[in-house]
C-alpha cells in the first residue's frame, strides 16, 4: 500500500480512471468487431493481440492528453496568481508610498487624512481585488474564518 502512495503524479488513480475506461471500451469494441468477423470466417485468435494493442494505445493517448491538459491548467493558474500578486504588490506599494509621504506633512489633520486614504486603498485592494481572482483557492485551503481576523474590523 505504501508503494502506491509514492507513485508519480501522472500515475495517480484519479488520472488513470478515464484512460483505463477508454482502453477497456476500445478493447471490448474491437473484440466485438472481431467476434463479428469470426462469424464471417476470420479467426479470433489472430486478432486478439490487435484488440489489446488498440486498447492500450487508446488508453495511453488519453492519459497523455489528460496529463498535458492538467499541466496546462496548472500553468495557467500559476500565471494568473503571479499577475494577481504583481498587481497587489503594485497597489500596496503605491499606498505605502502615500503613507511615507504623509509622514512629511506637518499638519496633523492632513497627515491623518492621507493615512486614512492610504489605509482605505490597501483595504480596497485586499478585499476587492484578491477575492475576485483567488476566491476559490482561498475557500478550498481555509474553509472557516478565523475569529481573530473577523473581530479585528
Amino acid at each position: 500500500m505504501r508503494r502506491l502512495r509514492n507513485l508519480p503524479g501522472w500515475l495517480a488513480f484519479r488520472r488513470l480512471e478515464a484512460p483505463l475506461l477508454t482502453g477497456l471500451v476500445l478493447f471490448i469494441t474491437s473484440y466485438t468487431g472481431d467476434v463479428i468477423l469470426e462469424w464471417r470466417g476470420v479467426s479470433v485468435t489472430s486478432t486478439i493481440l490487435n484488440n489489446l494493442a488498440i486498447g492500450i494505445l487508446g488508453g495511453l493517448t488519453l492519459l497523455f492528453y489528460l496529463s498535458a491538459s492538467y499541466e496546462y491548467h496548472n500553468y495557467k493558474s500559476a500565471k494568473e496568481q503571479m499577475v494577481l500578486v504583481g498587481e497587489v504588490n503594485r497597489q500596496v506599494r503605491e499606498a505605502l508610498m502615500d503613507i511615507m509621504e504623509s509622514a512629511m506633512v506637518e499638519d496633523r489633520a492632513e497627515r491623518l487624512m492621507r493615512l486614512d486614504e492610504a489605509t482605505d486603498r490597501i483595504d480596497t485592494v485586499l478585499t476587492q481585488l484578491v477575492p475576485t481572482t483567488a476566491a476559490a483557492n482561498v475557500r478550498e485551503k481555509t474553509p472557516e474564518v478565523r475569529p481573530a481576523l473577523s473581530s479585528a474590523r
